[in-house]
């Protein structure tokens, strides 16, 4: 990792150890003569009565049951943290900058997500751009937050999208600049179309000398016009700056994840429930029914949506990784590999299990495999602490690994012993043990798998085993081995790291033997 990362880590975890840094001195001078915009825009019966409606996301007072203070934007994360990411972020891009000798004005432009359609007039279910939502708390579409740095000085805008009467009719009213600024916490907040006075005046007062931070060159292009004057062929991305602090989650962040996570973890129970319902009807189960049922008690029980495609596979189509047709029938003798995860007021679930079609675990290979597996897992769950780095857990997992499939007489003897256990434990888990979680499943992607875990991260624990006829197995295998040939297992959790070792958030989830098949007895209606 170069020194620029790790400089960043630094300054992300000081950031967020503290939550707070320096007072934070607004720049007046570059405030607009007025705050609020064209009024004529808004002044219509139509918007008028927006002040009458929510913002377009839950609130407190349109949502009590989630929020439990006005201050609030998520649940459990007040205005003032989102002003303090936002402030961290504008002082972490003004220090790497003197740290590189020179001392400029700074522009950070962070779009939102846009409306994109899958065919004409329909759009998809929209997702908000996880950086927009994490400095803004705001789902709204085609907006962008503006950022002005200049010494010491910060500015906070957000820029929304400007009123649409045929807009409003099919896709509901805005919201408008004050709304804005009165619950998202901006010093300003304008319509798009003022935002080229906005960046003139920034001009001018700066005499053009800005560094331009922005994570898309087409929000840029689109944007900011060359008449401005700013260097932008010199513009940086302020991604790996925005992860060094997404990375260390705040108290009210680890709440969300952990609602999330109990939300999955409470689905998983009801999907084991359900196929062992229909197994005792003798009804045929097919994938697609996992996913629906996963699906449904995930958004009846407050989620927005699965976190990602899930995987519901069947038989040997468990070893190919990442299936997602989930489209054919589960036959009763099979394990059936999940792996789904939840989407919680923008904090998201992942969460892996296995298990018997039927319900319980009738088939000893199977039994004995998943065994095996789950104590790798469980054990190395307990290594995750401060200091540690993933790929120290992915070298003791592929020991563990190895080990396992030794003592069951997968793989040939002295094999935990050649010294090359990574190497093997690659031919039957080709991928790696861990990665972050947070606001995206695999989150703050420019942070490296060897970076020493710190209190606040979350973390994803989960070995795999697949077992399949190929070449790169068969030089391992033993005769026993060939046995398991078809059977893949994966088992996955969501661990917080904590001050002084680790918290599973995903405790709730049916794992062990005796837990799975618990959750696969027939209910009585």
């Amino acid at each position: 990792m170069s020194s620029t990362s790790r400089r960043l880590l630094r300054y992300g975890r000081q950031m967020t150890k503290h939550r707070s840094i320096a007072p934070v001195m607004s720049c007046s001078s570059f405030l607009l003569p007025y705050n609020g915009c064209n009024g004529s825009l808004w002044n219509t019966p139509q918007v008028r009565m927006k002040s009458m409606l929510s913002l377009g996301q839950p609130t407190f007072k349109s949502h009590p049951e989630f929020f439990s203070h006005p201050e609030e934007i998520m649940p459990g994360i007040y205005k003032e943290e989102l002003r303090s990411r936002r402030a961290s972020l504008c002082h972490i891009v003004s220090q790497l900058v003197v740290k590189r000798g020179s001392e400029v004005n700074h522009l950070i432009v962070i779009p939102a997500s846009p409306k994109k359609y899958m065919s004409e007039n329909i759009p998809f279910p929209y997702r908000q751009n996880s950086n927009f939502l994490y400095l803004s708390g705001s789902y709204d579409p085609e907006a962008f937050i503006v950022l002005c740095v200049t010494g010491k000085e910060q500015l906070h805008t957000l820029f929304l999208s400007d009123p649409d009467p045929m807009s409003d009719l099919w896709d509901g009213p805005k919201t408008s600049p004050t709304a804005a600024v009165e619950h998202y916490g901006f010093d300003q907040a304008f319509l798009a179309s003022e935002f080229e006075t906005f960046m003139n005046s920034f001009a001018q007062k700066t005499n053009r000398k800005v560094k331009v931070w922005c994570e898309d060159r087409s929000i840029v292009e689109r944007y900011l016009d060359p008449s401005f004057g700013f260097e932008f062929k010199n513009a940086e991305s302020p991604k790996a700056v925005i992860d060094s602090l997404r990375l260390i989650k705040s108290p009210g962040e680890i709440e969300l994840m952990r609602r999330s996570a109990r939300i999955a973890g409470e689905a998983f129970q009801q999907t084991m429930q359900l196929c062992a319902n229909l197994h005792a009807k003798g009804e045929t189960i097919n994938e697609h029914q996992i996913w629906a049922k996963l699906d449904y008690e995930c958004r009846i029980h407050g989620a927005e949506r699965l976190a990602y495609p899930p995987v519901v596979a069947s038989g040997e189509r468990a070893n190919i990784i990442h299936y997602v047709f989930n489209n054919n029938k589960c036959h009763p003798e099979d394990m059936v590999l999940v792996d789904a995860g939840c989407e919680y007021f923008g904090y998201c679930s992942d969460i892996t299990r296995t298990w018997p079609v039927c319900g319980k675990f009738q088939n000893d290979l199977h039994k004995s495999l998943y065994e095996m597996m789950l104590k790798t897992q469980t054990d190395l769950i307990k290594k995750v602490e401060p200091g540690i780095s993933l790929d120290q857990l992915f070298g003791i997992m592929s020991e563990y690994l190895v080990k396992g499939l030794e003592d069951l007489g997968i793989v040939k003897e002295g094999s935990s012993k050649s010294g090359n256990c990574q190497e093997i434990a690659l031919r039957f888990c080709p991928h790696h043990v861990s990665h972050y979680l947070g606001m995206d499943v695999h989150d703050t992607a420019s942070v490296g798998r060897g970076e020493p875990l710190g209190a606040g991260m979350v973390v994803t624990v989960e070995p795999g085993i697949y077992l399949r006829a190929s070449s790169n197995q068969k030089d391992f295998l033993t005769r026993v081995g060939k046995e398991f040939n078809g059977i893949a297992i994966r088992i996955e959790d969501d661990v917080h790291v904590t001050e002084d070792g680790h918290c599973v958030l995903t405790h709730c989830c049916p794992k062990s033997v005796q837990d799975i098949e618990n959750w696969g007895t027939v209910t009585q209606s």
